[in-house]
């Protein structure tokens, strides 16, 4: 069901009603015409999800002659995060990717970045003073990163491809012998640590974890994982919390100062605080409040996918931060904007996982098998077979991208475990 209602500026507003939601679009509307402008889907973010959703959307056979896309971005290229430590350690000259190469021609890019929402008048504000995005619906894909409040002043950062050719640069000029301290144990920090370990030899490299080294693996996984680390010669380090740093020294939790002439910070990744700033409903992290459909109940003309939203427990307390998660999130972003807009209520949320692939270095790997919840399974493959897999996998995120650009719809995912199983 829907109605109409003119609004005194000349624009029309179509609610649509499915079930016990109410959608609401406002067309701009000239005396006299008829409801026939294409509603306004913007989408702030270019990584894994808003890609994904914005090659869905636009290449939508139903509903792309009624729906426009624009694409906010703050910079013109696609950055593959899961290859920056690649990047860093000087093993791949770039993680960029041309945006257009990867974007349906359907979907516009704008080069900037939001610096507030305002959901009353549905509009993206841009920083630098830029004309501000209207909308009639918005979806909200701004990723993760490190606050740079978070990464102390000495330390390296690994956020974005800048990063990732600062600390190249760094690495590149360290004396033999130097040391590298990797300040974070999560699977950025151990494929950061074997990475550098395995392309600089000479220099001594020390893996710091505030809890266990690998400990979200099976006990095989984490025994592979500590027997690479070791043979490249890693130095691991475990329930040790790092406080500060500076350009030659850490200081740890227990008052310890080793030496440190290059300190890399893997740890904190959280959310980026504009969805906070916007005044709109956000967790702990900062990150945006959606239901089971991935729509901001409060806002039903919002909706959120990847890193930076946290959608119902119900169907997604399994899920983490990762490429992983992103895709299928955008995926399914898109398809209930559709389902809105088609004035069909959308489905709730199911994906889930099957595999965590990690690189030990460019000749070794990690698959570790896991549960639909991500609970790890004790098959493992490892050792160059793994690695080759890891490769391919990378490979495969612009793959289904692309494919997604070239047939809409040709992305499908894992499904996730039964709602009540969901942690």
């Amino acid at each position: 069901m829907h109605s109409r209602m003119r609004l005194p500026d000349g624009r029309c507003r179509v609610t649509f009603r499915a079930g016990a939601v109410s959608y609401v679009q406002t067309f701009k509307l000239a005396m006299g015409a008829t409801v026939s402008a294409r509603c306004r889907v913007v989408i702030i973010g270019a990584g894994y999800a808003g890609v994904m959703a914005a090659n869905r959307l636009a290449g939508s056979r139903k509903s792309y002659k009624s729906i426009s896309v624009t694409v906010l971005n703050p910079v013109a290229d696609f950055v593959e995060r899961i290859r920056l430590h690649e990047v860093a350690a000087g093993n791949r000259v770039s993680a960029t990717v041309p945006m257009r190469s990867l974007l349906h021609e359907r979907a516009e890019l704008v080069e900037g970045t939001a610096w507030r929402i305002d959901p009353e008048h549905h509009k993206v504000h841009l920083s630098g003073g830029g004309a501000a995005l209207d909308y009639d619906v918005l979806l909200y894909a701004v990723g993760s990163t490190q606050a740079s409040s978070r990464i102390p002043a000495g330390a390296y950062g690994l956020r974005d491809s800048a990063d990732a050719n600062r600390l190249r640069a760094r690495l590149s000029e360290l004396d033999p012998a130097a040391t590298v301290s990797v300040i974070g144990a999560g699977l950025t920090g151990i494929e950061v640590s074997a990475e550098i370990a395995e392309r600089y030899p000479q220099l001594r490299v020390r893996l710091i974890s505030r809890g266990a080294i690998a400990e979200s693996l099976s006990g095989p996984g984490r025994h592979a994982v500590v027997k690479r680390l070791s043979a490249l010669g890693v130095e691991l380090v475990e329930n040790t919390e790092v406080q500060r740093c500076d350009d030659s020294s850490i200081q740890t939790s227990g008052g310890d100062t080793p030496r440190s002439d290059c300190t890399i910070w893997t740890a904190g990744f959280s959310a980026p605080g504009l969805a906070r700033d916007s005044g709109l409903p956000t967790d702990a992290l900062g990150r945006l409040v959606v239901d089971e459909s991935l729509c901001c109940p409060q806002h039903p003309d919002i909706f959120g996918a990847g890193d930076a939203v946290r959608a119902a427990p119900s169907v997604a307390g399994h899920l983490r931060m990762s490429c992983a998660s992103a895709l299928p999130l955008g995926a399914h972003a898109a398809d209930s904007i559709i389902a809105r807009l088609e004035n069909r209520a959308p489905a709730p949320l199911s994906a889930g996982y099957m595999l965590r692939c990690i690189s030990l270095g460019r000749k070794s790997g990690l698959v570790q098998t896991v549960h639909a919840d991500d609970r790890p399974r004790s098959f493992v493959i490892r050792g160059r077979l793994a690695g080759v897999a890891k490769a391919q996998i990378c490979d495969m995120t612009l793959a289904w991208i692309r494919g997604e650009l070239r047939r809409n719809g040709s992305y499908s995912w894992p499904k996730g475990p039964r709602p009540a199983a969901a942690r």
